[in-house]
């Protein structure tokens, strides 16, 4: 064999990474193709390279894996090879990319990486999936690791495209976020070192501006909105305001009767007191609607607040602003479900459990609920906006929220293939799980400079629900079952 040069050994966290995907691809079922695989490679590599017969079929991939490592070009012929067996699939994209980010030099040292394993070791915050997810985003299937310093060992086996952050530098910033503030400091200093020496000090900027110190909690403000049943123009205004980020739910607040030409001022005013409230906090804060079908269309992210002041402004310029469903909300049948399916999304917010409906869907009546039975959807984008007195059986969002589905999208004036190329340049540029606060993100860069927005100022009517099940208020059941009409399960809407 022809030893590799110019590289460092490949780590065990990429090449796990590798014969995963092998496996998902199928390779792990069938002996044949195997065989067939290891025939191949040794006709493109000119090298007699043999797996044992007695070893498990996952074991065989590790080793054919681990041959490549230490062939010149090994990994890159058997990306080849996957492709001229598995042509146009998935896993072939899946499988370049990460031969694409083999290290070319060594990021951390070990002595670095001995440092920071007596720092982070055993420590495994809530937010460390997430800080690995998105830190590891071009990494399919992303590594999973016990606790922070596995983590920031495993991705320094793992480069990143030109111009971007080698993730173990992204997750150092990502989990500072997390810790205590000595070993925060640390890992900041140790970022701003690797940045400068890589020359890549804007990206840690940008990734540095986005990241929310996780371990001050976020505080929310809940506001609901219920139309009387009687007078059309009259609606009662209710709130939960969150003064403490480990109490939930809060005490209810004042309830207030208002008209429809009212909804607006009351609310500011509503924001108003819980900022006076909040006055001695530096907690993030974010504002949720909590309405019926009817009323989804309310454009509440531009809701004006600050009237006191002369100058008021709309709400997506201060908060991120969600609206989430009173019918789901009301109806605990729904719940079961809709906890799965949010569970799964926290765990991979990615465009890959997206389902983008199109226009025949409705045309059969079970044929979305038939779709939304597989629990690889999580989200999905709809056609047109959900009208609030639906033909039963036609409802694209009916069908979505009684499958429990957590986050649904949709655009009021263009159309789903356009909203289908913005969710995934969104993909793109960060984590899906972060939705609400992409969408208020890339409003605000629309205002600083208009002419350079990729998405055409489509984000800013975008309407996104976002729903998180283990955040109830302490309402009534609303019966046996979704009300119709009004949803199964709505979600909070990133406004």
């Amino acid at each position: 064999m022809s030893a590799r040069q110019g590289r460092p050994p490949i780590g065990i966290a990429i090449r796990r990474a590798l014969v995963d995907v092998l496996v998902v691809a199928g390779f792990a079922d069938d002996k044949s193709i195997r065989t067939l695989m290891v025939a191949e490679l040794r006709r493109a590599l000119d090298n007699p390279f043999t797996v044992p017969d007695q070893l498990a079929p996952r074991a065989q991939l590790i080793e054919i894996v681990n041959g490549c490592c230490l062939i010149e070009e090994g990994l890159p012929t058997l990306a080849d090879v996957l492709e001229f067996l598995r042509p146009g699939t998935k896993e072939c994209t899946q499988f370049r990319d990460l031969v694409d980010s083999l290290p070319l030099r060594d990021v951390v040292s070990e002595s670095e990486q001995e440092r920071f394993r007596q720092q982070l070791e055993g420590f495994a915050p809530p937010g460390l999936r997430a800080a690995v997810r998105r830190a590891a985003r071009h990494v399919f299937p992303v590594p999973v690791f016990p606790d922070a310093a596995e983590a920031f060992s495993g991705l320094a086996d793992f480069n990143a495209a030109p111009g971007e952050l080698p993730p173990v530098v992204a997750f150092a910033e990502l989990i500072a976020a997390e810790c205590d503030e000595q070993p925060a400091a640390n890992l900041r200093r140790w970022a701003d070192g690797q940045a400068h020496r890589l020359r890549l000090e804007g990206a840690l900027r940008e990734l540095r501006s986005q990241v929310t110190p996780l371990r001050s909690g976020r505080l929310h403000l809940t506001i609901m909105i219920s139309p009387d049943p009687v007078d059309t123009d009259r609606h009662e205004i209710s709130h939960w305001r969150q003064d403490d980020p480990d109490e939930w739910p809060p005490p209810r607040g004042e309830t207030v009767v208002t008209t429809s030409a009212e909804l607006e001022a009351e609310v500011a005013k509503t924001i108003s007191a819980a900022e006076e409230a909040w006055s001695e906090s530096d907690a993030e804060v974010a504002i949720e609607f909590v309405l019926p079908r009817a009323l989804l269309d309310l454009p509440v992210h531009t809701w004006r607040t600050e009237r006191e002041f002369g100058g008021p402004q709309p709400l997506y310029m201060t908060y991120p602003t969600v609206i989430r469903s009173l019918e789901r909300m009301g109806s605990r049948r729904s719940h079961r479900v809709w906890r799965r399916r949010w569970a799964s999304w926290t765990e991979e917010p990615s465009v890959e459990r997206v389902y983008f409906c199109e226009p025949g869907d409705t045309e059969d009546q079970q044929h979305l609920d038939a779709v939304f039975s597989d629990e690889r959807w999580l989200m999905t984008v709809l056609t047109t906006t959900p009208p609030a007195n639906p033909i039963p059986g036609r409802d694209e969002l009916f069908a979505a929220l009684r499958a429990g589905l957590p986050v649904v999208v949709w655009h009021p004036t263009v159309s789903s293939e356009v909203v289908r190329e913005v969710v995934t340049w969104l993909a793109g540029s960060d984590d899906l799980g972060n939705l609400p606060a992409l969408t208020r993100k890339h409003r605000l860069d629309v205002l600083r400079n208009r002419s350079s927005s990729p998405d055409g100022g489509i984000l800013g009517d975008l309407v996104v629900l976002w729903d998180d099940p283990n955040r109830m208020l302490p309402l009534a059941d609303g019966g046996t079952g979704p009300v119709p009409g009004g949803g199964a399960d709505e979600h909070d809407r990133a406004s």
